[in-house]
């Protein structure tokens, strides 16, 4: 072993335990961003330095991976040591205080109604707290204190569908109303998911090396561990989506698929490309779209019985969200600008979102037909699909980047390396915010983060689409 390797590795390994102290970091300046604190006393500038710093870190470590990777498969010792370090790292955030984000306070709240047999999709936590709601939702808001009270956008019903309802109930069944009970399970769901990238690069006889990509990403752990969203549920079944399908058991990918899909709405849009793969197979495709319209039926019942109008959580975030993207409110305006000519722009948000949608269902058109059983097609599809969902949605919150952060271990793109560091800047916001001045640099600040992206993805992902579109 020459001293340049040698040298690299020992750097490998360094990186890997400064991941580590960073958590370790993270944790034990967490308490400043607690209830205790207004947001104008909160040290979010040097949150922000911190997380692009360890975000530059990381970028470091993946030009390291390209020099250290090669198509071979490493000791055992070697793959344990590497989940180690990863794990080390979630398990130092376990008992964080969440910076900056509440999302988990509607998740604890929803669980413990789904928990008690009480209807999560019936009331706002607003009517509970109101007196707008039956006798039993009071009760079990007092049990739940100060949960209910910390809820945000309080006035709105539940958005999450059936399937994420289900594991919320769960981690109220471990530990009711507690943040930990909800990292258990998020825990559980990131151990699973190592699982499945480890069995798939297996698959593909890549070098093991390249899951440092996901189990040391930054961003990854901050978002999934210390800010408990609950992407980390998802990612297991997207995983095992695209191992049975690489492995050509494409009913259980479709299983895998409508189930994601009953945490968040958009995997459903991966089913067509498992199914145009199972029309030799007409019983299983027939099973598979009646399990998938059975389970959407369960996901969208609910929000239609109980009013698609202005307090469903729904209907706000697919009417109004647009969150730290530079695309959508460019796209959004230049529409308004031509509709100002007939003199009526109401429609503009409307028209945005549905030429999104459409775009998005021609490309998927697109590559559906283009369809061939090959495990590297198929898993290159699957990885456009959800990186063109990620990067047109109108909302692009930092944690939306775990929907195609798992791919990077295949697919290591300079665009989403660079969006590590970057997507700290989404947390400046608050300091504007708290400032008043968040409304002038809102969409400035978003094309900081975006416009680099953009333009490494375009350089780089045309490879990526010809691999797609392969037969």
């Amino acid at each position: 072993m020459n001293n340049v390797l040698q040298i690299r590795i020992v750097l490998f390994w360094g990186l890997g335990i400064f991941m580590c102290l960073a958590a370790l970091g993270l944790h034990l300046s967490s308490y400043r961003f607690s209830y205790d604190y207004a947001v104008a006393q909160m040290p979010v500038w040097a949150l922000v330095a911190g997380l692009m710093g360890v975000g530059c870190v990381f970028v470091g470590l993946s030009y390291l991976l390209t020099q250290l990777s090669g198509e071979k498969k490493r000791a055992a010792w070697f793959v344990v040591f590497l989940f180690a370090i990863g794990f080390m790292a979630r398990v130092l955030l376990m008992g964080s205080e969440p910076v900056l984000e509440d999302d988990y306070q509607r998740y604890m709240w929803d669980g413990g109604l789904v928990a008690n047999g009480l209807n999560p999709y019936l009331y706002s936590p607003a009517d509970v707290l109101e007196g707008r709601a039956l006798s039993s939702y009071y009760q079990l808001a007092d049990e739940a204190y100060p949960v209910v009270e910390r809820i945000n956008h309080a006035h709105l019903r539940t958005i999450y569908p059936v399937g994420a309802q289900a594991l919320f109930g769960v981690a109220h069944k471990i530990a009711p109303f507690s943040l930990f009970g909800w990292r258990l399970l998020i825990l559980l769901c990131e151990l699973i998911g190592f699982a499945l990238l480890l069995k798939l690069v297996w698959h593909f006889k890549r070098d093991e090396i390249w899951l440092a990509a996901y189990w040391w990403n930054p961003l990854v752990i901050k978002e999934l561990i210390n800010s408990a969203h609950m992407e980390a549920v998802l990612v297991p079944f997207i995983l095992l989506g695209v191992y049975a399908g690489v492995n050509k058991r494409f009913f259980t990918a479709s299983v895998a698929f409508t189930l994601a899909a009953s945490i968040k709405i958009w995997p459903a849009l991966l089913l067509p490309l498992v199914w145009r793969r199972m029309f030799s197979q007409p019983w299983g495709l027939v099973g598979a779209v009646s399990f998938a319209v059975l389970i959407g039926a369960a996901i969208i019942g609910p929000f239609i019985a109980y009013g698609l109008n202005e307090s469903s959580g729904l209907v706000a975030y697919a009417m109004k969200w647009k969150t730290n993207s530079a695309f959508f409110p460019t796209f959004e305006k230049a529409i308004t600008w031509g509709l100002a000519a007939i003199g009526n722009t109401n429609w503009a948000p409307l028209i945005a979102r549905g030429l999104v949608g459409c775009g998005l269902i021609f490309v998927l058109a697109r590559l559906v037909f283009s369809a061939a059983n090959g495990g590297l097609q198929y898993l290159s599809q699957i990885f456009i699909m959800s990186l063109l969902i990620f990067l047109f949605s109108p909302a692009q919150f930092p944690w939306y980047f775990i929907w195609v952060a798992p791919f990077c271990v295949f697919f290591p793109l300079w665009g989403l390396i660079v969006l590590v560091p970057l997507m700290a800047l989404y947390y400046a916001g608050f300091a504007l915010m708290s400032a008043g001045t968040f409304e002038d640099y809102r969409l400035p600040l978003a094309f900081v983060v975006w416009l680099p992206v953009w333009a490494l993805l375009f350089w780089q992902g045309r490879t990526i689409w010809r691999s797609s579109d392969a037969q």
